[in-house]
């Protein structure tokens, strides 16, 4: 690792190392534009910026967890913006493509538009212009939960519980932060693609034994 000016830099044989990635798919992510700016030194040596790991365990999860295609990988760094800067912010971003399948998009005058006001309103969804495949399901799911006449109190709790679920996932994050300086984002993605759905569907499952 080489420092310059106060900021950390790898050259590509210690990101092959680290990462376990092959010279040859690092030199493509980059030229696909997946990867942040290299610095060149007077020695024509390109540095790749500490972030670059990060980066890069967060498109081998992609492919490797959730069978994200690289064309898809960068269309969704180009709509959410990735910010190759600040760590936390990509972390946060990551969440954020893993949550949301931007693929579909059907705009906003197209929907039902009541239906979708009461989404919005009950915190399922954000108020937005253009909706994507992942926000669509979610509304088609709440359309037929009204058509049963379930009441929106109800799926107002279910919301509710949800944000506490979300407190603690941030306080998991937090504590392992605590304890090591270093929050690793393979594991925030793991706790919300593996550990909740497995834990949360695994109780479901029980409740719904209980009432069969």
């Amino acid at each position: 690792m080489k420092v310059i000016e106060n900021k950390n830099y790898y050259k590509m044989s210690e990101l092959v190392e680290v990462s376990t990635l092959s010279n040859h798919t690092i030199s493509f992510y980059y030229k696909k534009g997946l990867l942040p700016n290299t610095l060149s030194t007077s020695k024509n040596m390109k540095y790749y910026p500490e972030i670059t790991i990060t980066v890069l365990n967060m498109i081998k999860y992609f492919k490797d967890n959730l069978n994200f295609s690289l064309d898809y990988i960068k269309e969704l760094f180009d709509y959410y913006q990735i910010n190759f800067e600040n760590r936390a912010d990509l972390i946060l971003q990551s969440i954020q493509m893993l949550s949301s399948e931007i693929k579909n998009p059907i705009n906003k005058k197209d929907l039902d538009i009541d239906i979708l006001n009461e989404a919005i309103s009950l915190d399922l969804l954000d108020d937005k212009e253009v909706y994507f495949k992942t926000e669509i399901e979610v509304l088609n799911v709440y359309k037929q939960l009204r058509e049963y006449d379930i009441s929106t109190d109800l799926i107002s709790e279910y919301v509710s519980t949800s944000k506490k679920l979300a407190i603690l996932e941030r306080k998991l994050s937090t504590k392992v932060l605590e304890k090591t300086g270093f929050l690793p984002e393979v594991l925030v993605l793991d706790i919300l693609n593996a550990f909740k759905p497995y834990i949360f569907n695994r109780h479901t499952i029980e409740e719904f034994k209980k009432a069969y």
